[in-house]
């Protein structure tokens, strides 16, 4: 993988927006493209904007290292690893027919019914109610707007950044 700023990228990236059916044991089929490009082992976790982020296992253990290498008892550290962990799941992996269980509690949490929507998103995939997704870009100013300010300013605390305005 190229280091932040290289003008050359050696990884493939996950993209483009597919459709999907949630069955009635919570499992979505994922395509064989971004099956490959998830890998073997990958998490999900619910995103700052209420939707599941599934990342591939290099990507997660990014997000693991940088939590880690902040104090313990630092606030906004144990604040954004309160709101980020509570809805995550970890060594996941899809059977033999491409297909994934998204734990229920997650489920819940990202109002997922019958239809879904996979988006890949460069480095993570996003798994949108595809209702909660058009309200999304129709209202991307205040979107999940409760959600995304304690979550962006535990991270800006735990980082040692300035608290962002809770616009």
């Amino acid at each position: 993988m190229s280091a932040v700023g290289d003008t050359r990228i050696d990884l493939k990236p996950l993209l483009g927006t597919d459709e999907a059916t949630l069955d009635s044991k919570g499992r979505i089929l994922l395509g064989k493209k971004k099956r490959d490009r998830l890998g073997d082992s990958f998490a999900m976790a619910i995103g700052e904007l209420g939707c599941i982020c599934i990342y591939p296992e290099d990507r997660w253990q990014e997000r693991l290292i940088e939590i880690n290498n902040t104090d313990p008892m630092n606030p906004g550290r144990q604040d954004y690893a309160r709101l980020f962990f509570a809805m995550a799941d970890d060594d996941l992996s899809c059977d033999t027919q491409g297909r994934v269980v998204i734990p229920e509690h997650i489920r819940k949490k990202a109002h997922l019914k019958e239809k879904v929507l996979l988006v890949g998103c460069f480095d993570h995939i996003e798994v949108w109610d595809p209702q909660e997704y058009q309200e999304y870009w129709k209202y991307q100013e205040v979107y999940a707007k409760e959600r995304r300010v304690p979550l962006n300013q535990a991270y800006s605390k735990m980082k040692g950044l300035t608290t962002p305005a809770s616009s």
